[in-house]
């Protein structure tokens, strides 16, 4: 039996009353409520995402919703992947001790 990642997506849901945010529950997993701000992320299903976010905006609730745009991003740092080399001065690697600056 192999283990399969089912992708997810956060959807970041703007409300106009947080007390009604418990119901956003049936909608996937309510990962943070924030009372202050008004909003609150949930964790669903890539699949779902296009259908619940419509059913979700309709709620009489909710301001706006926002679907996170994490996976779409390239975290790969540098263009092309090429391979940076760290150099270090040898200058700056003495062994002196830093002089303590009189108050």
């Amino acid at each position: 039996m192999t283990f399969e990642v089912t992708p997810r997506r956060s959807v970041v849901v703007y409300l106009k009353n947080v007390r009604q945010a418990r119901q956003l529950r049936r909608f996937g997993v309510v990962s943070y409520i924030s009372e202050k701000m008004k909003y609150a992320v949930i964790y669903m299903n890539e699949d779902d995402v296009a259908s619940k976010s419509a059913l979700i905006e309709r709620l009489g609730f909710v301001a706006s919703v926002d679907v996170s745009h994490w996976p779409e991003v390239d975290t790969t740092i540098g263009s092309q992947g090429e391979a940076f080399e760290f150099s270090v001065d040898p200058s700056e690697l003495v062994d002196e001790p830093a002089e303590e600056e009189e108050l």
